[in-house]
């Protein structure tokens, strides 16, 4: 009889553990995601990890990761002013991927991580060898070295064909704009120099001498440049900022790329992010630069 009732209690308690794990909110635990677990707070890091074709350990996004494949569903747990720490808790990630100077990750970050034992993957991303550089990296800290490897050798193909493809044809004085104003230009030892580069353009706004930085209106005529490449992400979902850089362009009928016709809108989501999209932007840059210079 006691052998009985000790049966019995025991499978009444087994019975209750597996009620409460049933009822237990979702993400208090169990918060899936193939091991280890990765959240990020930049958008371009979310890119690298999707494109190397380890989504499926991605638990967590920015707030500025839009809902697309491989991030779509996933809780938005702030970026790099303010981390929403109660919605990242409960999702038990074991690494954060974060952009920030190595000597200036905020103390509270660093220490939070920390506590919750966190590996902070701090990110760097300027030019084209960064992006090889980090995803390699972040796929050794997955556990997707081959993955990584084989994603980054496609990557490279791509941006070598886009290349071949304009051999020989001649370089066209472009300028990159990065914000939805004009004045705002891509300059020197930045990955997109290097893509306008490799699609067979000059970049003539490579003369700021920065990376990122502002011009007045005579420098901008002074560069004299043929094609105007503007980036607007999202562009298309915000017709009143188009039409703002419309006007802009307008104003200066005496440039070039004005007089000839020649400003393009680059709205795509990617535009602007250094990540596993850089392949799609060189096509359109070669595009735009050389429409006849590709099949």
């Amino acid at each position: 009889m006691g052998q009985l009732r000790r049966f019995a209690l025991g499978a009444m308690g087994l019975a209750m553990i597996a009620a409460i794990v049933s009822c237990r909110p979702s993400g208090s635990h169990d918060a899936g995601g193939a091991e280890p677990r990765v959240a990020s707070i930049m958008p371009a890091g979310t890119d690298l990890l999707v494109g190397i074709g380890a989504a499926d350990h991605l638990v967590a996004v920015s707030n500025y990761d839009d809902d697309r494949q491989g991030t779509a569903g996933k809780p938005k747990i702030g970026d790099y002013q303010s981390i929403d720490w109660e919605k990242l808790a409960p999702l038990h990630p074991q690494i954060l991927i974060t952009f920030y100077a190595p000597d200036r990750i905020p103390p509270a970050i660093s220490q939070r991580c920390s506590d919750l034992g966190i590996r902070i993957f701090n990110v760097k991303l300027e030019q084209l060898d960064d992006i090889y550089r980090e995803a390699a990296a972040l796929g050794d800290a997955v556990g997707e070295a081959a993955k990584a490897r084989e994603a980054i050798a496609a990557l490279k193909a791509k941006l070598a064909a886009v290349q071949a493809h304009v051999v020989g044809l001649p370089r066209v004085k472009v300028v990159i704009v990065t914000g939805e104003g004009g004045l705002a230009l891509a300059g020197p030892d930045t990955f997109l120099d290097e893509l306008v580069t490799l699609a067979g353009g000059q970049n003539v706004g490579a003369a700021i001498g920065k990376r990122y930085g502002n011009v007045d209106r005579e420098m901008l005529l002074s560069m004299a440049p043929d094609v105007v490449i503007q980036l607007i992400p999202d562009g298309d979902k915000t017709p009143q900022v188009l039409a703002q850089a419309r006007q802009f362009w307008d104003s200066l009928p005496q440039l070039p790329a004005v007089k000839n016709h020649q400003i393009h809108f680059v709205t795509d989501w990617y535009a602007q992010q250094p990540g596993f999209h850089v392949g799609q932007l060189a096509e359109r840059f070669a595009d735009i630069l050389h429409p006849r210079g590709r099949p």
